[in-house]
């Protein structure tokens, strides 16, 4: 079995995948400190939909996971010194987020443990699912509905306006943050996609990296190595069949072809349990 060292433990390379999956769902959508008690702590807050992935970390790290007051929303949280030196050791040299790394340098100050810059991204690093995961969007965009549809509320309302769209629906998948260079590393790993900046206030700036929607196949090649962990999963199985369906028009067919059929039962799966 082939090993990679990481300065302090050993790991196989399917452990070594797993560690860089975790440092991009902490840079996405976790948070370090050092508590005023002195314990340094990680927290990551994630939907309710997601407890599946957080307990794949807690099952490797320890901590607890408690259901947040009133939001349907998790939070898993690590605090005992074992744990967090397993984590350190795990995701040293793998953080990227600013913030993060900020909050990761003093957590490595804190347990006397060298701090381990990142080398530049690359599209062979399991990073780039776990900040997907955490931060990343596949949707489809209904560009034009009937007034009928418009009002359909719920998961009914969406599968109609998504099935009656005929041509004017549009697949995305991108990643979002606030700040460009946590976005761009991206980019520059995949080789492709581009950037947009939303929003004029500068205080609630949004930098959106996506996919164009001629390089997903390279985008879904990368998942099958690089696998997502979160319900975001479920649509990257679904997008083989979109294209399938897409090359056969059946999105186009008439409403009592067997091909129309096909494509309302994929609006269904699509937002089924999403």
């Amino acid at each position: 079995m082939c090993l990679i060292e990481n300065k302090t433990n050993t790991y196989d390379i399917e452990e070594l995948k797993w560690n860089q999956w975790l440092a991009g769902v902490i840079d996405g959508d976790g948070y370090l400190a050092i508590q005023k008690n002195k314990v340094a702590v990680l927290e990551i807050t994630m939907p309710l939909k997601d407890e599946n992935l957080l307990n794949q970390i807690k099952n490797k790290l320890g901590g607890h996971i408690k259901l947040r007051s009133q939001s349907l929303a998790i939070r898993y949280r690590l605090s005992h010194k074992k744990g967090m030196f397993d984590l350190i050791n795990r995701i040293n040299g793998n953080i990227r987020n600013t913030i993060r790394v900020q909050q990761f340098k003093k957590i490595c100050l804190h347990f006397n443990i060298p701090y381990i810059e990142a080398l530049k991204l690359t599209s062979n690093n399991g990073y780039i699912s776990g900040f997907f995961d955490a931060d990343g969007t596949i949707c489809i965009c209904v560009n034009k509905s009937s007034k009928d549809d418009s009002i359909k509320s719920g998961v009914f309302g969406k599968v109609q306006r998504l099935s009656n769209a005929r041509g004017n629906h549009q697949i995305e998948i991108s990643i979002s943050n606030k700040y460009l260079e946590n976005i761009v590393i991206f980019k520059n790993a995949f080789g492709f996609g581009t950037i947009r900046k939303v929003g004029k206030d500068i205080r609630y700036q949004t930098h959106i990296y996506t996919i164009s929607i001629t390089n997903i196949p390279q985008f879904i090649e990368y998942t099958k190595k690089y696998p997502l962990r979160s319900s975001k999963k479920k649509r990257v199985f679904l997008l083989k069949k979109y294209f399938m369906l897409k090359s056969l028009n059946a999105y186009l067919a008439e409403k009592k072809t067997l091909n129309y059929k096909a494509w309302v039962d994929f609006c269904y799966a699509w937002y089924d349990q999403v």
